[in-house]
């Protein structure tokens, strides 16, 4: 049976040529999309030096003597607003006052904030402090230089980014096409959301919860459908749903019982069929991967909490690197707080715990953590290498955040 990283690598081969759409979204649209190109920066921002406070426009040279007993008298040449152009240049032995954010007359080359000068008649300013070349002043590029990379290709724009893109002034941005999802539920024991369960039947809690973690993803669902235990409908839906998708993600029938044939109804489509029937982690062993005309399709036990750890593990790195995502993990060490040896599960949900200037980590389901409850108290989960060698509290684990 494959490793969790051999059937990845076995994916990621399989899917190495995966066409993927490209658009153009406004700056504020972006927001959680992947880059499709390096955003590089045709401007210098600021285009001009400005100043970082109220204050004169000095030359610094001019101030080097002052002192509270001695301040050094410099000849007033009046005002620049912010928004206006300097079009004045001050000389030695002249400063002109600016406010945050003025553009800087030429030939000064620093500025003195306002509350270590005193204006004298409206004529002269007595400075009483000296300051260095280049206080307190913003120079042109400073904060982006024209051609520099704002965001490389492949990085997922976020809201930190906003601000730097407008200022050089990007408003539109090429990003790949969201991932486009059908989900389809099986078996005669599930209902709707919209249902209620009869004696021995119960909600379709995994396709909701997928469709939740593919919007956090950045994808979208175009497709979800419940369908009961019979072979002909497996195969027609499964079919509809690989042609209106990118992705399949079949909740339930990967099993070896008489009515589980998500493996039959992959293999029964045009394309290669199933390669992956099993992989070494718990929960989530009997997961299917095929082919079927081109599309990934991914059968995912009906576990209450696998299809949410396997969509984390595997489908989301399969899209990641299919276009060239080059996000990092968000993962967190946090101290162990319970004892599990040997361990249930490879890849346990947990929650986390903040105090005493430590992480702590606890399992998210203590009593079951097959629970379909654990996955709404989880805050990530860890990655049980050696599951016979398990955890031990005290323990320090790296926890990847959801």
């Amino acid at each position: 049976m494959l490793s969790l990283e051999e059937a990845n690598e076995l994916i990621r081969e399989k899917f190495k040529d995966y066409p993927v759409k490209t658009e153009e979204v406004d700056v504020w649209e972006g927001i959680n999309r992947i880059l499709a190109e390096d955003i590089v920066a045709s401007v210098d921002v600021p285009g001009f030096s400005r100043s970082m406070c109220d204050g004169y426009a000095v030359l610094a040279s001019d101030t080097q003597t002052a002192s509270e007993e001695t301040p050094v008298l410099l000849e007033y040449r009046g005002e620049i607003l912010p928004g206006e152009n300097a079009g004045v240049e001050a000389k030695e032995g002249q400063c002109i006052y600016v406010s945050t954010g003025s553009m800087m007359p030429s030939g000064a080359d620093a500025v003195i904030m306002v509350e270590q000068t005193r204006l004298q008649d409206q004529e002269f300013v007595l400075i009483y402090k000296p300051v260095f070349n280049g206080e307190r002043i913003i120079k042109r590029g400073d904060d982006i230089k024209n051609g520099q990379v704002l965001i490389k290709q492949g990085e997922r724009i976020n809201p930190k980014h906003v601000g730097a893109l407008v200022a050089a002034g990007v408003h539109r941005v090429k990003v790949f096409a969201r991932p486009r999802f059908a989900i389809i539920s099986t078996g005669d024991e599930l209902v709707d959301i919209g249902e209620n369960p009869a004696e021995g039947q119960i909600r379709d809690t995994n396709s909701y919860a997928l469709q939740a973690f593919i919007r956090k993803f950045g994808g979208e669902v175009v497709h979800r459908v419940l369908v009961r235990d019979n072979r002909e409908l497996y195969q027609r839906e499964l079919e509809n749903a690989v042609k209106c998708a990118d992705m399949v993600l079949v909740s339930g029938g990967c099993s070896v019982g008489i009515r589980d044939y998500t493996a039959e109804a992959i293999n029964a489509l045009p394309g290669e069929g199933v390669f992956i029937q099993g992989v070494s982690i718990r929960p989530g062993r009997p997961l299917i991967v095929g082919e079927c005309m081109g599309r990934p399709v991914f059968g995912l036990p009906g576990h209450p909490i696998a299809p949410v750890i396997l969509f984390k593990i595997v489908v989301e790195k399969l899209w990641n690197h299919i276009v060239g995502c080059i996000d990092q993990a968000d993962v967190v060490k946090a101290v162990v707080d319970f004892d599990m040896r040997p361990a249930v599960f490879t890849h346990l949900l947990v929650q986390l715990e903040r105090g005493e200037g430590l992480v702590r980590v606890k399992a998210a389901g203590p009593g079951n953590p097959a629970q379909t409850s654990a996955v709404s108290r989880a805050d990530g989960y860890i990655w049980i290498k050696n599951p016979e060698t398990g955890l031990c509290r005290g323990d320090i684990s790296e926890v990847y955040i959801f």
